[in-house]
């Protein structure tokens, strides 16, 4: 059986979920760093650890930082599976703030501080905004100290591990289930993170898929159905009126 209570921001607390053996934590550690104490006694507790670094605590978090960035509502992809009237409002008027005030990139280096004494870290997007929001993690991992490498190994390997389900999960390997991402031609994650979402090809239970579509290729091509948004365009105008927030977000252009 998995314990994966929520964190809650309180650091002792934390400590008491590694004492007893806890699965695992989820959401960051509220503590700026961690040292070789807490080090020695999670190593010894073999705990995971989820940060959602996307929603640090104790600041900004990752997401916050990505809207700020990059022009999130100018990505085909975010915008072909998301509807419009939860992107736009977060993602065009978004918090701006210099980059040390980001927090999530302090709390991204006790990952790797983690990683480096053999703990086990996973990618946990938090389902801030749907398809992007995971490769947001991985990005954040590198921005801790991660390489490029290791934080795809916390997306992968990691999770399966985490959740027991290595034997049939998280690595290539023969007798493993064949659920793959396959990238573009001209992109590696492994040197460049940010090109983890360069993806062409999903199989997943047997289906290949086109990652651009979600529309199934192969042997049995099937078109997926459309969003509600595609269905009525009207209805998506109108829900634009409606506010839509992130964690931590808010409405209107800031600057710190």
């Amino acid at each position: 059986m998995l314990v994966v209570p929520e964190g809650g921001a309180t650091f002792m607390h934390n400590l008491t979920m590694i004492v007893d053996g806890h699965t695992g934590i989820e959401h960051t550690v509220p503590v700026e760093m961690i040292y070789g104490d807490v080090l020695d006694l999670w190593r010894g507790a073999a705990v995971g650890y989820t940060p959602t670094l996307n929603v640090a605590y104790g600041g900004l978090g990752g997401e916050n930082y990505w809207y700020d960035v990059d022009e999130v509502w100018r990505n085909d992809r975010v915008m072909a599976f998301n509807p419009p009237h939860k992107v736009i409002p977060r993602a065009r008027r978004r918090t701006t703030a210099p980059i040390e005030d980001y927090n999530h990139i302090r709390q991204a280096r006790i990952t790797k501080k983690l990683i480096d004494q053999g703990g086990l870290v996973q990618a946990g997007g938090h389902g801030q905004l749907n398809g992007i929001c995971t490769h947001w993690e991985l990005w954040s991992f590198v921005q801790g100290g991660m390489t490029p490498f290791e934080a795809l190994r916390s997306g992968t390997l990691h999770g399966a591990k985490y959740l027991g389900m290595d034997h049939d999960l998280g690595t290539i390997e023969v007798g493993k289930l064949a659920d793959l991402i396959v990238f573009e031609e001209s992109a590696d994650p492994s040197i460049d993170i940010r090109q983890s979402q360069n993806i062409e090809w999903v199989i997943a239970n047997g289906r290949l898929y086109d990652a651009k579509t979600m529309n199934q290729k192969g042997n049995h091509t099937l078109d997926r159905h459309p969003f509600y948004w595609e269905q009525s365009p009207l209805a998506a105008g109108l829900m634009m009126q409606d506010p839509a927030t992130c964690a931590g977000c808010q409405r209107g252009a800031q600057r710190h």
